[in-house]
């Protein structure tokens, strides 16, 4: 199981991004970290990748506290990143930007050779399970938005992971495109079994997909536990600095407008 324990970060500058945090992360959920922007979402996110170093505290997953370098390797080379710009190289195809996310297997060495053709399979295969295989070969800079963060979802198929973080991998994207993509990463998961932590702050999304919604407001925990029980109060806790007086005036629209969360 993924842990965080103790876990705070407070960045170079002196902003205090992550309180004192404990959670458990359990294999094959899918959970989302819903809050506005500046809540912690991405930092709490980035740190159980080793992204961002904790200033105290500690993440442990299955090989250990991923402190040690090799841990952290091993950790990441199971765990696939999504993040919200998509992170491609434009030049290259689709296919050899799914590859790239094999390169944690190999050696620096190994890494100036070609691409074994049982890799390529994969990633072929890969592409085909988020529909673009027929863009296989088309440089990654001539997709739409929604079909570079497919090919996003593909990079991180490739590894074979039992972990996949995104990073607010909609944010960019239409609402209609946003809902598609999120669908297939949820769907991948879910035949997989692979655990998902997604940062969000769309809440119509994350009732519509999460088995677990933890929200964070100013760097902490505010809420914890599936979507069933996000009310109206536990609402306006995880957007309090947002959009308080609207939710109190029950002026709805407005809400929505000012957190993205339309039905």
């Amino acid at each position: 199981m993924l842990r965080v324990e103790g876990l705070e970060v407070v960045y170079p500058n002196g902003t205090r991004a992550l309180e004192r945090t404990d959670l458990g992360f359990s294999p094959g959920a899918f959970t989302v970290l819903l809050g506005a922007s500046g809540a912690g979402k991405s930092t709490l996110l980035r740190s159980l990748n080793g992204l961002v170093r904790p200033t105290s505290g500690r993440v442990t997953a299955g090989v250990g506290d991923i402190a040690d370098k090799r841990r952290l390797r091993a950790h990441r080379s199971k765990t696939g990143m999504i993040f919200q710009q998509h992170q491609l190289i434009g030049r290259l195809s689709v296919l050899d930007n799914v590859l790239i996310g094999r390169l944690g297997f190999h050696s620096t060495l190994r890494t100036l050779l070609p691409f074994a053709a049982a890799e390529k399979r994969e990633a072929l295969q890969a592409i085909e399970r988020v529909g673009l295989i027929q863009y296989a070969l088309r440089r990654a800079d001539q997709l739409s938005g929604g079909q570079q963060q497919r090919v996003g979802i593909a990079r991180a198929l490739v590894q074979k992971p039992s972990l996949v973080l995104a990073d607010e991998p909609v944010a960019s994207l239409d609402p209609a495109t946003a809902d598609r993509v999120l669908g297939l990463l949820h769907s991948i998961c879910k035949a997989d079994a692979i655990a998902a932590v997604v940062s969000l702050h769309q809440l119509d999304f994350a009732r519509r997909y999460a088995d677990r919604i933890i929200g964070l407001a100013g760097g902490s925990v505010v809420f914890d536990g599936p979507p069933s029980q996000l009310g109206r109060k536990e609402v306006v806790s995880i957007y309090r600095d947002m959009a308080p007086n609207a939710v109190e005036q029950h002026d709805e629209p407005d809400f929505q407008r000012k957190t993205g969360t339309y039905a």
